[in-house]
C-alpha cells in the first residue's frame, strides 16, 4: 500500500481557543496515540493533509514526522464542521508492521453494465467492510462484481472470496447487494430514471 510521509509538531498548548487561533493560521489540531508511542498532541498543515486525503484516501499508512521521528501511522477518525464541512480535528492512530488492526474500508459494486433489465435496480445494503490485517495489507477499497445478480438471489458475505491477507468481520449471511424490481419515471428534467420503490426479492 502506497504511504505518505507527514510532517506534524507538537503543540503545547491546548484549549478551543488555542484550536481556533490554530485552525485559522492553516493548521489543523490532532492527537497521536497508538501502539508504543506515547500520546502527543500535534498540529498539522491543512494544505498538507487535504492534499494526502486527495493523494492517497484516509485509508492509507503515514510516516509522521515529529521533531526527527518517524512513527507508521494511521487515519483513525476525522472531526468534520457540521456546517461547512472544514476538517476541525484528526487522530492519528500509531501501528505495528507485524500486528494486525481493525479498519473499515469502502465497498465498490463494478460491473453494473452487465445488469441490463430496465425495470430492475441495484440496492447496495453495505458500503463498508469491517476487516482485520496487517497495515501493510490495508485496501485502499474493495471491489464486489454484479455481473452475476440476479432477482432473488442477493449477494452475501459468503458468497464472495477475498484476498488470504484480510479478515472480513461480518456475518456469512450479511447481504452486501441484491437486485429490485423497480419502475420507469420522469422527473422534472424529463429524464427517466428508476423509481426506489423497490421490492426486495
Amino acid at each position: 500500500m502506497l504511504k505518505a510521509v507527514v510532517n506534524v509538531d507538537i503543540r503545547s498548548n491546548v484549549g478551543s481557543n488555542e484550536s481556533n487561533r490554530m485552525r485559522n493560521s492553516g493548521y489543523i489540531p490532532a492527537v497521536l496515540y497508538g501502539y508504543n508511542v506515547e500520546s502527543r498532541n500535534i498540529k498539522i498543515d491543512k494544505k498538507e493533509f487535504n492534499n494526502i486525503l486527495r493523494s492517497y484516501g484516509t485509508n492509507t499508512l503515514l510516516n509522521l514526522k515529529i521533531d526527527g521521528e518517524v512513527i507508521i501511522s494511521m487515519i483513525k477518525e476525522i472531526q468534520k464542521d457540521s456546517i461547512d464541512n472544514n476538517i476541525l480535528h484528526v487522530d492519528f492512530q500509531a501501528v505495528s508492521n507485524d500486528k494486525p488492526i481493525h479498519i473499515t474500508v469502502p465497498l465498490k459494486l463494478v460491473d453494473k453494465e452487465f445488469i441490463r433489465s430496465n425495470h430492475t435496480a441495484i440496492q447496495q445494503q453495505l458500503r463498508e467492510l469491517n476487516i482485520e490485517c496487517l497495515p501493510k495489507n490495508i485496501p485502499q477499497s474493495i471491489e464486489i462484481s454484479v455481473k452475476d445478480l440476479v432477482l432473488g438471489h442477493p449477494i452475501t458475505i459468503g458468497d464472495l472470496e477475498f484476498s488470504e491477507e484480510i479478515t472480513v468481520l461480518h456475518e456469512s449471511s450479511q447481504v452486501v447487494a441484491s437486485l429490485t424490481h423497480g419502475e420507469r419515471v420522469i422527473d422534472d428534467e424529463g429524464e427517466e430514471n428508476l423509481q426506489d420503490k423497490l421490492t426486495y426479492e
